[in-house]
């Protein structure tokens, strides 16, 4: 049962589904036909963006780095005429710059990465959920508060928040602790699908809209998820059990509310809400 707080009520918003196109001016909605999920957003493309961004700061760094070495080796020989004390510490300090531009490059690289391996995960998971059925609306990329939030499924199931994870290996849980191949993983990403929810949560409330509450979900697009139970509220499934897990959630919402949220959601990404 969706529950309206005073300050908006979702029955404020007469639109349908042409009026949706309209208020969204067609630039960032795909209507994937009637018989499949209502989409609105590329995935990946926050992701991608990230990627270059963080690439391109590692090579800054490096042409950093080789500037300073040049830098230092045409002057070596003006340097080598005060002595071999100054020659000396010259050359520790050039050494320890060296190691500290070295060391800034290459976690920004790393970084690269991770963000590229995590587009490439989130395609055929935009693949998966572009292939739900007419009822099922899917924003993709949403920025909020939070950061991006990889997907936001919504329907007549309620409100998910999908955060989708490249690992592979095993996942499994011990206690309240998500692991991957017996190992704690490098971040705690039960704390950041919370946060992701809560975000959505809050943008709803200052719209009117007080429940359904988001379902937090970790969806891992490669790993093999040994996880039967939810991990601090969290659902975590795989890509291949994702479908089934949406078989199995009773319905919350009716398919006009579900519609609305999508709406605001898709508005608000629009900046037209303020």
């Amino acid at each position: 049962m969706l529950i309206h707080a005073p300050r908006m009520c979702l029955r404020c918003f007469p639109l349908d589904g042409g009026d949706l196109q309209n208020s969204l001016s067609g630039k960032r909605m795909t209507i994937s036909g009637s018989t499949r999920a209502t989409a609105y957003n590329k995935a990946g493309a926050g992701v991608r963006k990230m990627e270059t961004t963080r690439w391109l700061i590692a090579i800054f760094i490096l042409i950093v780095l080789f500037s300073g070495i040049y830098l230092y080796s045409r002057n070596s020989r003006t340097i080598a005429t005060l002595g071999f004390p100054v020659i000396l510490v010259v050359a520790v300090g050039v050494i320890y710059w060296v190691k500290a531009m070295g060391d800034k490059a290459e976690p920004e690289a790393d970084r690269g990465l991770d963000a590229r391996r995590g587009a490439v995960a989130e395609e055929p998971v935009n693949n998966l959920l572009g292939e739900l059925p007419a009822g099922f609306h899917v924003v993709n990329d949403f920025v909020s508060k939070k950061g991006n939030i990889d997907h936001i499924v919504i329907s007549t199931k309620g409100i998910l928040t999908v955060e989708t994870k490249s690992h592979r290996g095993v996942v499994s849980c011990e206690g309240e602790m998500l692991k991957r191949d017996g190992q704690p993983f490098e971040k705690d990403y039960i704390k950041q699908a919370w946060a992701e929810a809560y975000s959505i949560r809050d943008l709803l409330t200052s719209h009117g809209i007080s429940a359904p509450n988001p379902q937090p979900v970790l969806l891992f697009a490669n790993a093999d998820v040994q996880v039967r139970n939810q991990v601090r509220g969290v659902e975590i499934v795989s890509r291949r059990d994702f479908p089934l897990y949406l078989k199995r959630i009773p319905n919350r919402l009716s398919a006009s509310d579900a519609e609305k949220i999508f709406i605001i959601l898709g508005l608000s990404q629009s900046q037209i809400f303020v």
